[in-house]
């Protein structure tokens, strides 16, 4: 939805306002299905919106659709829509891509990402490419960078072990090595606290929050030093809750820093649907007081 930076500002926008994604078909059918709708601010702005459908069997396999696009007077700016998909398996402590596409139309050029995984390795890619000042200068990206990696959103759910507490910090506590087609990176996550999300129909209940640093590898182009100041002090988190009876948590609400203000995407309802799911539950997350 926004002009792409290779900074973690740029890569954590684009994986906020398209976070979590996959779409391809379940060995089984879905046992636990999350319908979603979110907005996004920048600097208290509306800037976008999207819809997210993530559905997750008891394999551990699971997909998500999801679509979105710029809202507001963002729109004077850049008049975009994206979608991303991929299909993934959550182990008890790892996530495994299987494949991946990115869209994102409305742009001086169009931008596609088409990624085939084989196990935890690259097997291909294909990506558009693109030309953005300093492009030419980017550090070289080796075939070593292509393996150990899983995808951008796969990056953006968390796995949890049969009986472990969705909650403990823990849970936060990981480094996800990922490639996105052009770039290769390490968000690094740690414990940031424990929030309450109270909603008004329906789902009440703690959020983790976890803070993330962002670490270029290789494909990315060097920074400058006010750059690289800038973004060592860039915030960086995103609220985790429970997918339903699924052992995985998916974002709720995340919250980038970049340099006019701050770009928040959250949950403006939530829905839970699943054959342990009494009921189907809806709600709201409040912005975290400063």
């Amino acid at each position: 939805m926004f002009a792409r930076r290779e900074t973690l500002a740029g890569t954590a926008a684009a994986g906020a306002t398209l976070f979590l994604a996959c779409a391809a078909a379940l060995p089984a059918a879905a046992e636990t299905t999350v319908e979603a709708t979110y907005a996004a601010t920048l600097a208290g702005f509306p800037v976008g919106s999207g819809t997210l459908t993530f559905d997750a069997a008891s394999n551990g396999d699971w997909r998500a659709a999801v679509d979105a696009q710029v809202r507001g007077l963002a729109t004077i700016v850049a008049n975009r829509t994206a979608s991303a998909s991929a299909s993934c398996r959550a182990g008890p402590k790892a996530m495994l891509s299987k494949d991946y596409a990115l869209r994102i139309e409305g742009g001086a050029e169009p931008n596609r990402v088409d990624i085939d995984f084989a196990g935890a390795n690259v097997k291909a890619v294909s990506a558009t490419e693109l030309h953005f000042p300093g492009w030419d200068r980017r550090i070289p990206l080796l075939p070593e960078h292509k393996k150990g990696v899983i995808d951008p959103l796969a990056a953006f759910v968390l796995p949890l072990a049969p009986g472990q507490d969705a909650m403990a910090q823990a849970n936060c506590d990981h480094t996800a090595k990922v490639f996105d087609g052009r770039v290769r990176y390490d968000l690094r996550m740690t414990y940031g606290a424990r929030m309450e999300v109270q909603g008004k129909q329906g789902y009440s209940g703690p959020a983790l929050v976890c803070a993330v640093a962002y670490r270029p590898i290789a494909g990315y182009r060097p920074l400058s030093p006010a750059e690289e100041k800038f973004e060592r002090n860039l915030e960086f988190s995103i609220w985790f809750v429970p997918a339903g009876d699924a052992r995985m948590m998916i974002p709720y609400k995340v919250v980038v820093g970049t340099p006019v203000g701050l770009l928040q995407v959250y949950a403006h309802s939530f829905t839970v649907k699943g054959t342990q799911t009494a009921e189907d539950t809806t709600a709201s997350i409040p912005t975290k007081k400063r």
